[in-house]
């Protein structure tokens, strides 16, 4: 099936805001054994939106995915544009506008009027429910394609692609198409394909799609015999073994969280330069409150002596950012929460801050159990934000492989 994506917005094309949705759709799509011819992203204007439909529909996709553009104000005109442009009336849903009033009147005030654009729907063709917001989608046969129009806001758009959108695609799909996701962390792209390369040549009929980001490589094994990607994703697993840290799609702090349960094993964090984003990802995890008892975010030098009990000498000697101080925040987080395993980050995010022997990036990860205190040593980079998830995904796959490990 071939699928071409528009993405409108004047904030995707300024970069104040990260065009996320077109590579979302785009992955997932080609999960399925969709082709994604083309990808265009134009502003909010009534020509360069219609330009952008008639330039996709020259190839004759079986879907437009459209996105952004269809809320309540001004600049949201992506609804009447595409309206004109399949050629139907719009009129307002009724029921729908009161359902909206209703909802509003439950927050504690009147909807605003500019929210009634929201509530029209067109002469012919399909509404997509949107279960998380206001503003539905729609559906419209055109010229042999489909054009399906979605809401822009991330946490919509996937809802009801995966509740509504990917469904129908998929029973669309005439050819069988298998795939798998294979995800792995703390290898490179480039060696993650060079430990497979061989493999990859003698499974030819299958594909491999590498997916890297700050959070490892995930690997995609996709073709239309089901025997010969699972045996492909067999062989993969079997070399890059405990690179892997999921075959389903489950986040690294899912698995720590069942694997943890499992083992009936509690866990504490003593985070610095991650600001407390280790604990936050665990607790994302329903459940986890069986496993994680709780964590402190010591930024500074005083609250690593005055609430963790880091010797004021250590300090001194060695530095915030040290192994010995990582050792000790590590340990002492353990004791102070009474937990199998203490998990400590300290490491310099930058922009500032840096060194010659100390540069921004460096980063120690202290883990803590009964029978011993290890502590490794990472050095990232890029900005500071990318440094403190790069340091957080090492933090959590340390954790995973001592448990795995015991």
């Amino acid at each position: 099936m071939q699928i071409s994506i528009l993405t409108i917005g004047n904030e995707l094309l300024n970069g104040s805001t990260l065009n996320t949705n077109a590579s979302w759709i785009g992955k997932s799509l080609t999960q399925l054994g969709c082709q994604i011819q083309k990808h265009i992203t134009v502003k909010d204007d009534k020509a360069e939106i219609k330009n952008g439909l008639d330039t996709l529909l020259f190839n004759n996709p079986d879907s437009i995915i459209v996105t952004g553009g269809l809320g309540p104000t001004n600049d949201d005109i992506t609804r009447d544009v595409v309206f004109e442009f399949v050629g139907v009336k719009k009129k307002i849903d009724k029921k729908y506008w009161l359902e909206l009033t209703k909802y509003f009147k439950s927050l504690g005030y009147d909807i605003p009027p500019i929210n009634k654009n929201q509530a029209c729907i067109p002469s012919r063709g399909e509404i997509i429910p949107n279960p998380r917001g206001s503003a539905r989608g729609y559906n419209f046969s055109y010229n042999n394609s489909n054009i399906i129009v979605l809401p822009g806001v991330p946490l919509e758009m996937k809802i009801m692609m995966k509740e509504s959108i990917i469904p129908s695609i998929r029973s669309s799909i005439k050819q069988k198409y298998f795939s798998k996701t294979i995800k792995t962390t703390g290898l490179s792209e480039s060696l993650v394909a060079t430990y497979i390369n061989k493999k990859v040549l003698m499974n030819n009929s299958c594909s491999i799609g590498y997916y890297p980001s700050l959070y490892g490589v995930d690997l995609t094994i996709s073709g239309n015999q089901l025997k010969k990607v699972q045996n492909l994703s067999k062989e993969i697993e079997s070399i890059l073994k405990n690179n892997i840290y999921s075959n389903d799609n489950t986040t690294l702090e899912r698995v720590i969280v069942e694997i943890a349960r499992g083992l009936d094993k509690t866990i504490a964090v003593a985070e610095s330069c991650t600001g407390g984003l280790i604990g936050s990802r665990i607790t994302e995890v329903e459940g986890s409150s069986a496993v994680f008892k709780g964590g402190v975010i010591a930024y500074s030098n005083e609250s690593k002596i005055n609430i963790l009990g880091v010797k004021r000498n250590t300090l001194k000697s060695f530095g915030a950012v040290s192994d010995q101080v990582a050792s000790e925040m590590a340990y002492q987080v353990r004791k102070r929460f009474s937990v199998n395993y203490g998990l400590s980050i300290t490491g310099i995010a930058g922009p500032d801050g840096g060194t010659k022997s100390k540069p921004v990036g460096l980063v120690y990860i202290g883990l803590s159990s009964q029978y011993r205190t290890v502590v490794k040593k990472f050095n990232f980079s890029n900005s500071r934000n990318q440094i403190r998830i790069r340091t957080s995904q090492a933090g959590l796959n340390f954790l995973r492989m001592e448990l795995i490990n015991g």
